[in-house]
């Protein structure tokens, strides 16, 4: 009994390093391969200069929770877009606010026709994805788009989220958020290259290799058609955008990345705050995890590498935690067994610092900052540790609330991420 106990555990460390080591090495030649193809590549979006005959009707849904700091600026970039105002409408949804969030979009109703508002009842359920699926179901309109409270749309970007919809396969796309506060301090100059590498290279391959780009949940156009055919908008979920884009993956439908279509958003200017905005992306990501990671791997509308590419975007708040796991195991495998012929403490290491790389990814941000041509900020590589460390907590605090959720039922509550602008 006791030897059946003993093999029974270094079956269990054998495949914590294992499966670590797998991910470790896929997640590397990932972010190698996406880099050099983006480094070396000419190809752009086919929908750049695209000037549609008919442009579709368009809903934007801003859902606003106490934004009186920001959406005065939001309203007054969507006032200036570049889109047919009898095609145009945008609904502010204000949710529960007390703040002076209802004064501001109202004093902006009376001079802007398309401008509408719809305010959630005291005791709503909080949180964007229910503040949106209370509207969703009243939208006539052909497309619906989805900004933030505090984003600053370019003139440009709803014609430019909207024209790749002449496909009839593209279900949702998405444009590059560039951070507006880029400067103010470490953080947020760290978190800039992090969007970079998302955004220019990881997204961006994803796209032109016909992978999965995927819809964040705001400055993206989701079509009217595919969103219905899915099963509509979902509130059940942190991470209601995931949910959405795998949803459409396993449909058919696909969702097309488009980074020349830019909006300026603000970045968390505060540790705590960044960590609890990564918590909960790591928390509803997981959600996700769980709910689609069978149903992708089995798919048959799809070639192997794009089952394989869309699974590994799943595991992308996982591994840090598995990395970490796997680097506890390798100190305490030696105190129960001798090993093998060679020293497996070398994956858990690489694992671990891969696992960094995961939610910092080097390579692509060196890629990212040359094809934006701001390689004065190379100078910050070397810190970017501090912030893929509180990311990594982050991620590994979201797991452990996830695991609680399954066994307790206890779940996660929409946390509100702060505002900073003056």
């Amino acid at each position: 009994m006791t030897e059946f106990i003993t093999t029974g555990f270094a079956v269990v460390f054998l495949s914590i390093f294992a499966s670590t080591a797998l991910l470790t090495i896929i997640f590397l030649i990932r972010q190698l391969t996406f880099s050099i193809f983006i480094h070396y590549t000419k190809q752009r979006s086919p929908y750049r200069r695209f000037d549609l005959n008919r442009w579709p009707t368009v809903t934007v849904l801003v859902p606003a929770h106490n934004e009186e700091k920001v959406i005065e600026g939001c309203l007054s970039a969507m006032s200036k877009l570049d889109y047919p105002t009898h095609a145009l409408t945008v609904l502010v949804i204000n949710d529960r606010s007390t703040d002076r969030t209802q004064e501001i979009v109202e004093r902006w109703m009376s001079a802007t026709p398309q401008l509408k508002l719809y305010n959630r009842p005291d005791d709503a359920k909080p949180g964007k994805p229910s503040a949106i699926k209370d509207v969703i179901g009243s939208v006539s309109s052909e497309v619906v788009v989805f900004f933030d409270a505090d984003y600053l749309p370019d003139p440009l970007v709803l014609k430019q989220l909207v024209t790749p919809l002449v496909d009839p396969q593209i279900g949702a796309t998405m444009g590059r958020v560039v951070p507006y506060n880029t400067n103010t301090n470490l953080l947020t100059k760290l978190i800039d290259l992090e969007r970079r590498g998302g955004y220019v290279v990881d997204q961006q391959a994803r796209s032109l290799l016909n992978l999965l780009p995927q819809f964040g949940g705001t400055l993206g156009a989701v079509r009217m058609e595919a969103l219905n055919s899915v099963g509509g908008w979902r509130e059940d979920l942190l991470a209601e955008d995931t949910d959405l884009t795998y949803r459409l993956f396993l449909s058919g439908w696909t969702v097309e990345y488009l980074n020349h279509a830019t909006c300026y958003e603000e970045s968390p200017e505060q540790w705590p705050t960044r960590f609890k905005q990564v918590r909960r992306w790591a928390y509803g990501h997981n959600e996700c995890l769980f709910r689609y990671l069978g149903p992708v791997l089995k798919s048959k509308r799809h070639s192997l590498i794009q089952r394989v590419d869309a699974a590994v975007v799943l595991l992308f708040y996982l591994f840090p935690s598995l990395s970490f796991v796997c680097l506890c195991a390798a100190f305490f495998y030696p105190v129960f067994y001798d090993y093998p012929p060679f020293n497996m403490t070398l994956f858990p290491a690489i694992s671990f610092m891969i696992g960094f790389g995961n939610l910092a990814p080097y390579f692509q941000i060196l890629i990212a900052l040359e094809k934006d041509r701001q390689p004065g900020a190379v100078n910050l590589l070397p810190l970017l540790f501090v912030t893929s460390t509180i990311s990594m907590l982050a991620a590994m605090s979201a797991l452990t609330l996830n695991i609680r959720h399954v066994i307790g039922g206890d779940q996660l509550g929409w946390d509100k991420t702060i505002r900073f602008r003056i």
